[in-house]
């Protein structure tokens, strides 16, 4: 299971929604994540809780998952889902593609609470 940044964020915080995360944290299964996800959640922990508590985060998340490297081919396959996706929605973005592709390379599914995944066979929506 691929942990978004919305996600992540959810748990953080210690919602409701965020309960439905730990589950996956702490359920011993291998997760992953990607540098996009790892900057969105430092960047708005940053904004709203520091820069010490958006390192300690970014922190336990490289610690708990593998990271999905970007490279090449996974630019590729993120170009493409964003083409086409853009096409549909034209509040699709880039990262979304990114974290997508990574998903699918890696045959996994995200957990989320993102508009964008919702109906994608990847997307498991946080509710």
């Amino acid at each position: 299971m691929l942990i978004d940044s919305s996600a992540w964020l959810e748990y953080f915080m210690g919602t409701a929604q965020g309960e439905k995360v730990r589950d996956f944290v702490e359920g011993g299964g291998v997760l992953y994540t990607t540098p996009v996800v790892m900057a969105e959640v430092l960047s708005k922990s940053i904004r709203t809780d520091g820069m010490e508590k958006g390192k300690e985060r970014v922190d336990f998340i490289s610690e708990r998952c593998v990271v999905v490297p970007l490279d090449e081919d996974m630019g590729r396959l993120a170009g493409a889902i964003h083409g086409e996706m853009k096409k549909k929605d034209r509040t699709y973005g880039m990262m979304d593609a990114l974290i997508l592709a990574a998903a699918r390379k890696r045959g996994i599914k995200v957990l989320t609470k993102d508009r964008h995944f919702k109906g994608l066979d990847e997307g498991v929506m946080l509710e």
